[in-house]
């Protein structure tokens, strides 16, 4: 196997077929022996990610502490605070959604741009891939990882369908080398995946069925270790390994990359440059040298991204499907430098919610053993036990007791229960401190009883966001990821023909995915979604404000640009853009335009220079400054404003 010289250091090269061979058993031991190695490394990520899912499932009790409390028949009581925050979190990001944009390199591309843009947001659309996304991300603020694949489903569609699915973090096993945020520096991810024999089979036909299990990558973490079974031998330890239909199976699905030599040959009659490997290189050269041609040629090292499947052989081996990357897009939270490994908000908040649910269950094993009232009275206190204890608890009612029980003390009150000094102190401090270890406070959930300026509220509802910016910024960052494959994937397999919709120029159409149109390098741009309720409500509120100074100037051009960010619902946003785009153009009408534009254009100079003082007065009152109403007026100015004519307009 080309690229991989440090199996070939490990396995004697042998003449023959048997070489072919070789290379491939060589390769699996491995891919096998990097598996162990990194499975290793992760295992005590893996126990920590466990308990962190428990914590916001409700399961919150150690096991050891719940059994002592069993045993001494204490209830143990769990007021999960970890799972609102967590969806506060999660809320935060579906309403701040980003968007995938490309951006041309060369002059040539940029009309083609706006076709991948929104070709691409067709198919995320059509995969559902923002849902997704969220889901990887809730696991990225939970256990501090979430993975999201890219990849063609040709079961559903025969051309080849997009697909973005959310990947349980515990499935996955990453380079233990591997430091840097959402794992860009990984040599090789692995994923060991169970399922059903019959589904292996459905994807493997021509494996062997005994092949199809790898019982050596049983996500079994612990000092134990792994369960071994011999070649040919059927499981057993697991339920319905009798029945063939479900019995369950192993599969690793190993991606790495290796270095490999490729020659750059450059043709001397166009001056293009052609990439081949070394070996069609120097056949190349030498036919060029008999005909007395100059050929130029260098040498260089690439990386080649590989990825097969694993059971007890090689089941397949190809390229990777996302070309020069991982088909696997990470996203990392804080990273654990010590143990080299990463975590979400739920582990900080482990021992508080621990402690709270402790003192709960602490106080009402104190009240219930505690008195709730009642007497102690000596057997001759009262004339008729019977009517003193129908009688004591009755309102209204009379009780008898024997003459000089009062005074001689014979009877004496229970004392009611009395809770230790700072008992309830300390359980109000467990408790915020829950969320004061999240970084997230109860503005951001929207729990703030207490009346507040919208200036303030806001601002600190930003420094929430402030905390948290570390994983949106993974987020951000895993989702180029996700733009470079799925430009890749449209260039090299989705541009067939395939009809996608586009909707642009105030229009839905519908055109053809082709390669001519694709073609070419561009760069992956991550900007909010205009569809993101935050984006939206922050562009409408700005433009309904200006709305009467500049509703002389306002174009069916400058109307399509605004209608999306509308709170329209989106079948009215569309009839209009359709309507606005097949309006006719006005000379005389644009030109009263232009000249109400101008007027507008100074009284928005005039509101902005007014606003800045006063909101520079209101921030001085409460510690606090607002620039985004600022910063939205010249949103809108540069939107409203005309362009700038160009050279064929002064020609004209």
């Amino acid at each position: 196997m080309d690229g991989m010289t440090d199996t070939d250091a490990d396995h004697p090269a042998v003449d023959g077929g048997d070489r072919a061979g070789l290379d491939k058993e060589a390769l699996y031991h491995r891919l096998k022996a990097w598996f162990r190695v990194d499975r290793d490394a992760s295992s005590r990520w893996r126990e920590e990610a466990r308990i962190d899912f428990d914590m916001v499932s409700g399961h919150q009790w150690a096991p050891g502490d719940k059994a002592a409390l069993d045993a001494a028949g204490r209830p143990a009581i769990t007021f999960n605070r970890c799972l609102p925050i967590i969806k506060a979190v999660a809320g935060s990001e579906v309403n701040s959604r980003l968007d995938i944009q490309y951006m041309p390199r060369e002059i040539g591309d940029a009309a083609l741009n706006e076709l991948l843009t929104e070709g691409s947001r067709y198919l995320a659309d059509e995969a559902e891939a923002e849902d997704e996304e969220s889901d990887a991300f809730i696991d990225l603020a939970i256990c501090g990882m979430g993975w999201v694949e890219m990849r063609l489903d040709y079961e559903t569609n025969p051309d080849g369908a997009y697909v973005e699915d959310r990947v349980n973090p515990l499935e996955m096993i990453w380079d233990a080398s591997a430091t840097k945020r959402n794992l860009s520096d990984a040599r090789r991810l692995f994923r060991a995946k169970s399922m059903d024999r019959a589904e292996a089979e459905a994807m493997f036909p021509d494996a062997d069925p005994d092949d199809l299990d790898a019982a050596w990558a049983e996500d079994r973490d612990g000092d134990g270790p792994h369960h071994q079974i011999q070649p040919g031998q059927r499981r057993s330890d697991r339920p319905g390994a009798s029945d063939e239909g479900t019995a369950r199976v192993t599969i690793v699905e190993a991606c790495w990359w290796e270095r490999k030599r490729v020659a750059i040959v450059t043709d001397p009659t166009t001056g293009q440059a052609t990439e081949m490997d070394e070996k069609r290189a120097a056949i190349l050269e030498r036919r060029a040298a008999a005909l007395g041609m100059t050929v130029q040629v260098a040498r260089r090292t690439k990386r080649v991204y590989r990825r097969a499947f694993l059971g007890g052989v090689i089941l397949a081996e190809t390229d990777s499907p996302a070309g020069d990357r991982f088909h696997y897009a990470c996203m990392t939270g804080d990273r654990d430098q010590n143990r080299n490994s990463w975590f979400g908000i739920v582990r900080p908040m482990r021992d508080p919610q621990r402690f709270a649910n402790k003192w709960l269950s602490q106080t009402m094993d104190m009240l219930n053993r505690q008195a709730k009232g009642g007497v102690f009275m000596e057997t001759g206190a009262v004339p008729d036990q019977a009517q003193f204890e129908e009688s004591y608890a009755k309102p209204g009612g009379v009780t008898w007791l024997a003459d000089g029980t009062l005074a001689s003390g014979r009877m004496k009150e229970k004392p009611l229960p009395v809770l230790p000094s700072g008992h309830y102190q300390l359980m109000e401090f467990a408790i915020m401190s829950i969320r004061d270890s999240s970084g997230v406070n109860l503005e951001l959930m929207g729990q703030k009883q207490q009346e507040q300026a919208g200036v303030l509220e806001y601002q600190r509802k930003q420094a929430a966001m402030t905390m948290l910016a570390s994983l949106f910024d993974a987020l951000r960052r895993a989702r180029k990821h996700i733009g470079r494959v799925r430009l890749y994937m449209i260039q090299n397999f989705l541009s067939d023909g395939r009809l996608v919709r586009i909707m642009g120029d105030g229009v839905t159409r519908v055109v053809p995915l082709l390669r001519d149109k694709t073609a070419g390098d561009y760069d992956v741009v991550i900007d909010d979604a205009p569809a993101s309720p935050n984006q939206q409500q922050v562009v409408w509120q700005t433009f309904t404000s200006v709305l009467p100074i500049i509703k002389d100037m306002i174009t069916p051009q400058v109307l399509l640009e605004v209608l999306p960010y509308s709170p329209f619902p989106a079948s009215f946003v569309a009839k209009m853009r359709e309507l606005l785009a097949e309006a006719p153009a006005d000379p005389q009408a644009e030109a009263q335009q232009q000249v109400a534009m101008r007027t507008a254009l100074a009284k928005i100079e005039d509101l902005t220079a007014g606003a800045n003082l006063k909101n520079a007065k209101a921030g001085r009152e409460a510690g606090l400054t607002k620039h985004d109403e600022i910063d939205g007026f010249a949103k809108v100015a540069a939107l409203a404003a005309p362009p700038e004519p160009s050279a064929t307009a002064f020609a004209a």
